[in-house]
């Protein structure tokens, strides 16, 4: 979705095809398989001081060696040691890693499919849950648990091509030493979702493009770096526009996106760029959704001309926002995209806890819990 690797044209060509999958899996009830999160933080936190003759300290050693591989896909999960504030606060930050990781990316002449898909299902205030599919070409991924010192503990996906492990290096990480791994100590600044210990959860889709807004007098991040802003300082939907009203959003050469940000009081809100101007949309019903269409231009009839949003709008005006996990997986089942669903996550913001199945596998389901991460 981030990636610079198709042209202004491929990318409003993508929109205009906002398409129903090409085949929709038959949804298959999926036995969960709970995988424990990241080993648990030390009882003494480890060293700051690059003692080691590798050059990592004894933060970044750890950090490194909590890698776990929980599926083929691949999929991993790791659990970071310490701050990561200076890894963070560069505008320039994704942008360098994106470009040195995808130095041929205009050059791609056929798109992949590309169309995420995200809602929040808040009709029971037991069970409130966010779903939420990442469409895009091959992604291996980590899933994150960070926890710092200066901030709310959380968890988030971050596709690990963009860190130079992609192809036939991806499955193999936990093969490599330390050392050779050390380009994850940038995974805080790349979330494309997540869910943090008081249940916020913030997802990203791509959209049109339009004109940002610009105030000189804010700081200029990255539009991976806000996600990361918010998930660190933001308690609840509020605070968590507040960060994103703060800064300009640098697009760092990718599509441009709106973002959907939900919490476990049952609020919600469609955050949009347009003409120069941040558009909220609030949650009026007890869901939310967004594909790939700006909605604060969008047909007036409630017709946006997606299928993909069709289909999920009338499933959760069906069920008042009420799902179960198990029916939340099986909803991003019938919207994913063959050969282009990454991965289907349900974060849990009234329980902490999180599904997701990586390349369209609803039969294999992973399961943690943030909660876990802390112990």
């Amino acid at each position: 979705m981030l990636r610079q690797i198709i042209g202004l044209a491929s990318i409003l060509w993508l929109l205009v095809r906002c398409s129903a999958p090409a085949v929709a899996p038959t949804p298959v009830p999926a036995t969960a398989t709970l995988t424990p999160p990241p080993a648990s933080i030390l009882t003494t936190a480890p060293t700051t001081e690059k003692n080691r003759a590798d050059g990592l300290s004894d933060e970044e050693a750890a950090t490194l060696s909590s890698l776990e591989q929980v599926d083929d896909y691949p999929l991993y999960t790791m659990h970071y040691y310490g701050a990561y504030h200076q890894r963070t606060s560069s505008a320039e930050g994704v942008k360098g890693l994106v470009s040195a990781n995808r130095p041929n990316s205009n050059r791609v002449a056929v798109p992949p499919p590309w169309a995420c898909s995200l809602f929040a299902a808040l009709g029971d205030a037991d069970n409130m849950l966010y779903g939420r599919n990442f469409d895009w070409e091959y992604s291996p991924a980590v899933l994150l648990f960070t926890d710092p010192p200066d901030g709310y503990a959380s968890v988030s996906m971050v596709d690990i091509t963009y860190l130079g492990f992609g192809g036939t290096k991806a499955g193999t990480l936990t093969d490599l030493p330390l050392v050779e791994r050390r380009a994850l100590l940038d995974t805080p600044s790349m979330p494309f979702d997540g869910m943090n210990e008081h249940g916020l959860v913030v997802g990203m889709a791509a959209v049109p493009g339009s004109k940002m807004p610009y105030d000189r007098h804010k700081e200029t991040i990255d539009s991976l770096m806000v996600i990361r802003k918010m998930l660190d300082q933001a308690r609840d939907v509020d605070q968590a526009l507040a960060i994103l009203q703060s800064y300009n959003i640098r697009w760092g050469g990718g599509p441009p996106l709106h973002y959907l940000i939900a919490d476990s009081s049952g609020h919600s809100a469609l955050a949009e760029f347009y003409e120069g101007e941040m558009a909220v949309i609030p949650n009026e019903t007890p869901w939310h959704l967004a594909t790939n269409h700006l909605r604060v231009i969008a047909d007036e009839t409630g017709h946006s001309g997606c299928q993909r949003y069709d289909r999920i709008y009338r499933r959760l005006t069906g069920t008042e926002g009420q799902l179960t996990t198990q029916e939340a997986i099986d909803l991003l089942a019938k919207v994913s995209q063959h050969g282009g669903t990454q991965w289907s996550i349900v974060y849990g913001m009234s329980s902490d806890d999180v599904n997701v199945t990586m390349g369209r596998q609803y039969d294999n389901l992973h399961a943690f819990q943030l909660s876990l991460a802390g112990e």
